[in-house]
């Protein structure tokens, strides 16, 4: 009992959070303490902020300890855990959850409740790294209550420090979408007054930070402004290259109204004949793997649905074969599946506060839990995260 009471603390105000698919994606802000890019390539400043340093450090260096996470797993099962590393150094993540998943719904028939745990953990940070924050704090809450039912303290700690972790990649996303979004602005700006310095290079690298936290929207109208500083500079060939780009990267989330706008005015002295057939039939074809990307997601849900189903019905062996299955459906998708649609950045940011506040609850209860415990490493791995916040 005493060690229930003491457990009992380190609950939060709010038991459960309810989150909507890809609300922390799509729902993350800050207007506080924002910081100049590093090099943005158009009207330099002196300096870059501390804080902007350490955040580009933490999003550039947010890997999987793989070793010591299967370490802790234990699978037993130097087949599935080979396969599971593999995939995890392959950053093939959606493939090693549902492998995790299989690991996890083995434990439930067995009734190994540790295991169970561990995995849950698991996958919230596979999660995590994926990008898939609404999914990881699905996994992680399952991992945290678990925890609490079984009065497992150091697991609870554990649980909420990869809470406190998930929030932290939702603000870094949400200022990285920011300073893209700023570099964005500056390029266009620069262009409208005929400077053009720089503005190259810094357009090809929203591009790719863009592509790299998955705004393919955003990346797409890049690529358009970039069209419009080579028409300034007389480019015409270069300027419908960025175009084509541009379409192909709509074309793939699904966006065919700005495809049809640009190919519909592509200039043909620029363009063979041939070529131009080249560009629609790819363009065809990423539009082709857009909509079976989204029929299997779409069959994704509704194997989750089946699978509360099941849970509800109490037959819990039975809802986990539905769980593995839509994890399975969702590997054969593309990631431009499950990020098509993104806020506008001001409503990306906005939320970012809330994610802040959050992980600063999260990481204060997991260092108490730490410093209780003695648990010396994991504390001040603890204190070093909050040092992160912002």
């Amino acid at each position: 009992m005493a060690v229930t009471m003491k457990l009992r603390q380190y609950i939060p105000d709010h038991t459960v959070t309810t989150i909507p698919v890809l609300a922390m994606l799509i729902a993350v802000h800050y207007f506080l303490l924002r910081g100049e890019a590093e090099d943005p390539g158009i009207e330099l400043t002196d300096g870059t902020p501390r804080f902007y340093q350490n955040w580009q450090r933490q999003l550039d260096d947010n890997e999987l300890d793989i070793d010591a996470e299967l370490k802790r797993l234990e699978l037993g099962d130097a087949a599935r855990d080979q396969l599971i590393r593999e995939l995890l150094q392959q950053k093939k993540y959606q493939q090693a959850r549902t492998q995790l998943l299989e690991v996890a719904a083995a434990s439930v028939v067995q009734n190994d409740q540790v295991r169970l745990g561990d995995t849950l953990l698991l996958l919230g940070d596979v999660a995590i790294n994926q990008q898939e924050l609404a999914a990881a704090e699905i996994y992680l809450q399952e991992a945290l209550y678990l925890s609490m039912e079984q009065d497992n303290l150091m697991g609870t700690g554990r649980s909420y420090q990869l809470l406190g972790q998930l929030n932290i990649r939702a603000r870094e996303l949400a200022r990285q979408a920011s300073n893209t979004n700023d570099d964005l602005w500056q390029a266009r700006n620069a262009i409208s007054r005929g400077r053009y310095q720089g503005v190259n290079e810094n357009l090809q690298r929203v591009i790719q930070e863009n592509l790299t936290i998955k705004r393919y929207g955003a990346a797409a109208d890049a690529w358009e402004a970039l069209a419009s500083l080579h028409d300034k500079i007389y480019d015409d060939y270069l300027a419908q290259q960025a175009r084509i780009e541009a379409a192909k990267l709509y074309a793939s989330i699904g966006q065919m109204a700005h495809v049809h706008r640009i190919i519909d005015g592509l200039d043909s002295r620029l363009i063979s004949d041939a070529d131009q057939a080249d560009v629609r039939r790819e363009i065809k074809a990423l539009f082709d793997e857009h909509q079976q990307d989204l029929i299997k997601t779409s069959q994704a849900r509704d194997y989750q649905m089946l699978y509360h189903h099941y849970l509800r019905k109490g037959e819990v062996e039975r809802a986990w074969e539905f769980r593995i299955k839509s994890s399975e459906t969702l590997s054969n998708t593309g990631d431009r599946s499950v990020y098509q649609r993104q806020a506008d950045v001001i409503a990306v940011l906005y939320n970012s506060n809330f994610a802040m506040d959050r992980a600063r609850k999260y990481l204060d209860k997991a260092g108490h839990i730490y410093g209780d415990g003695g648990v010396d490493e994991m504390l001040e791995q603890t204190r070093e995260m909050e040092s992160l916040i912002y």
